[in-house]
């Protein structure tokens, strides 16, 4: 009981390491099968906000994302995007430690990148620096973009899941509407999230689970009603036994139609849903994704 108490303890402050098992996989299956339990004894009283959720995760982002692994995979996929929109300057909202920005950059673009976390945009204008491509980074909240910027583009991109951090429909709105101040007349917004229509109708709780050398990421959710939390567990193999991080954020889980009531009211036109970066059609109840291009 002592232990379990000190295990209610360390998910309820979201990052901590109060003890140490010896074996990663009797940690991991401690800890998932035990955090229903957890979560409805404390009732998710303190969790991390974004901003601090974000620079928390930084040191580790790229390698648990397979950052170096990526661009070849889908360079060929934005230079069609590139193309199909004829797209030359973008912003990029959400940019984290800059992948999109990064292979937009090398596709030509000007790019502009954006986000909360000061600790991603130091490790994005790092590896811009490293990779000799020049990004405009930019740290600021979405909900004041227009006040920060005084340019438009040909594109905006919001994706990685960026927009279901916005909790309330007065942050959602604002966003998109300076989404759409933000483009030039016929530009085009492009908005990736999870499909939520899925992920809420099937309720499954571990998402994914990657192991980099001695450490283990597992990405998983944890329900309440129509909320969502989402959690990344951090899980390292040390000398002296099993060292864990848990970061925990609440996001908002997006519908197609509640998305494209917004998209409507900020003024966009022409909205399109596909189940994907590569504009393949979008079923709600088997698409990973969902990516939403609106017109201005």
């Amino acid at each position: 009981m002592e232990l379990f108490c000190t295990f209610v303890a360390c998910h309820a402050t979201a990052c901590h390491k109060p003890f140490r098992f010896t074996n990663v996989p009797v940690f991991i299956g401690f800890f998932l099968l035990n955090i229903p339990f957890i979560a409805a004894m404390f009732k998710y009283t303190y969790f991390l906000n974004m901003k601090s959720f974000y620079d928390g995760l930084a040191s580790d982002y790229d390698t648990m994302t397979d950052f170096e692994n990526r661009f070849e995979r889908e360079e060929s996929v934005f230079r069609k995007i590139v193309e199909r929109y004829s797209i030359q300057t973008a912003l990029d909202a959400g940019a984290g430690t800059g992948f999109h920005s990064l292979l937009l950059a090398g596709l030509g673009i000007h790019v502009t990148a954006i986000d909360i976390s000061p600790a991603m945009l130091r490790q994005l204008q790092h590896n811009a620096s490293r990779m000799k491509l020049p990004i405009n980074t930019v740290a600021a909240n979405f909900q004041n973009l227009s006040d920060v910027l005084d340019t438009t583009f040909d594109a905006v991109f919001c994706l990685g899941n960026s927009l279901v951090h916005l909790l309330t429909d007065e942050d959602l709105e604002k966003t998109l509407s300076g989404f759409y101040s933000l483009l030039k007349p016929g530009g085009v917004l492009i908005v990736q999230i999870l499909n939520y229509d899925r992920i809420m109708k099937e309720r499954k709780r571990v998402q994914n689970i990657k192991k980099k050398g001695n450490t283990t990421f597992i990405r998983f959710y944890d329900y309440c009603n129509e909320k969502l939390f989402f959690n990344i567990l951090k899980v390292t193999d040390t000398d002296d036994g099993v060292e864990h991080t848990l970061n925990t954020v609440e996001l908002r889980p997006l519908h197609k139609e509640e998305l494209t009531g917004y998209l409507k009211e900020a003024g966009f036109s022409s909205i399109e849903h596909y189940g994907s970066l590569q504009f393949q059609a979008y079923d709600d109840s088997e698409s990973p994704n969902l990516v939403t291009v609106a017109r201005r």
